[in-house]
């Protein structure tokens, strides 16, 4: 998705949780790794290293003086904080006694504080202000909210599916998450070359973000588990579970990935649920639906266009 349209999808599983849509500026995050461009897609869009993004961007994007769009004090700011995370990336790369993961861990703080530092800015200028007239004011009040920053961050890779391969489970596995089925049933080449046209894409972001899928009750008798089953029925009419959306994205973009190992899905989730704090058993039953009927609301749209 543009990065635009992934502020507004963000926002809309923030409402459907009852968090925060000031969280939904972070849903562009994964967009900093166009720079280097061999790190594009490839870097940020890692869930392993979703921790030390949410690190950078909440102390950046959750400051006083992007709340207040002064960001010439954002520069003064965040230029000594750099020189310090650069200084202590150079130190560590020098220091025998630490391994090549800590090392790597010093480097990729440096980095994505950089990047986020340098597109924060046109961040809430360009995409947050394009998402604000459809998701309304709130959220143009950036949230601090962990929880929801971090459903915002995960929402992107997941919601790139439609547009592109991403591997988001490297180092875990190296397989590609994409909508393969639904590219083989459409114009796929004129669909990549016209689809972020704007008088297609500012279309499509207001209709998705109006539709009625956000708030319509799953079906439950998708679910062929009577346990699953009595689960999800019992939850009908409450706020979706935030913990459920990030766990049934990161399952999505598994069952996207062919050949992947449901060990390397399990693994992913179990890290990010850990750097998160969450020890209880997560269920997704409901989520795992409401994913599965938008990711057919965006299909049935992009089927209509592109139709082969």
């Amino acid at each position: 998705m543009d990065w635009e349209t992934h502020v507004v999808l963000a926002g809309r599983l923030l409402r459907a949780c009852k968090l925060d849509i000031g969280a939904a500026i972070y849903s562009v995050l994964p967009a900093i790794d166009i720079k280097p461009i061999h790190y594009h897609r490839q870097y940020a869009h890692l869930l392993t290293n979703a921790p030390t993004i949410l690190d950078a961007s909440v102390e950046i994007l959750g400051s006083a003086e992007v709340a207040g769009r002064d960001f010439q004090a954002l520069r003064r700011k965040t230029s000594p904080r750099l020189a310090e995370l650069q200084a202590k990336a150079q130190e560590a790369a020098k220091d025998p006694a630490l391994t090549r993961t800590q090392k790597r861990q010093a480097r990729d703080r440096a980095y994505f504080y950089e990047r986020v530092a340098d597109e924060a800015e046109g961040f809430v200028t360009r995409e947050l202000a394009g998402a604000v007239e459809i998701l309304g004011p709130e959220a143009a009040v950036v949230s601090r909210d962990p929880l929801a920053v971090a459903l915002a961050l995960i929402s992107h890779p997941y919601f790139d599916t439609f547009n592109n391969p991403v591997a988001s489970f490297i180092p875990l596995a190296a397989n590609y998450a994409a909508q393969w089925g639904l590219w083989k049933e459409i114009r796929y080449l004129d669909f990549k070359t016209t689809f972020y046209r704007q008088e297609v894409i500012a279309g499509f972001r207001r209709q998705i973000a109006e539709s009625g899928v956000w708030t319509r009750p799953v079906d439950a008798s998708r679910e062929a588990d009577p346990d699953i089953r009595r689960r999800i029925l019992a939850q009908l009419g409450q706020p979706y579970s935030a913990h459920g959306f990030i766990k049934a994205m990161v399952e999505r973009l598994g069952s996207l990935s062919q050949g992947i190992s449901p060990n390397a899905v399990d693994h992913a989730i179990r890290n990010l649920f850990s750097a998160m704090g969450v020890k209880d058993i997560v269920h997704a039953d409901r989520e795992l639906l409401l994913c599965l009927a938008v990711e057919k609301e965006i299909s049935d749209f992009i089927r209509r266009e592109y139709a082969a």
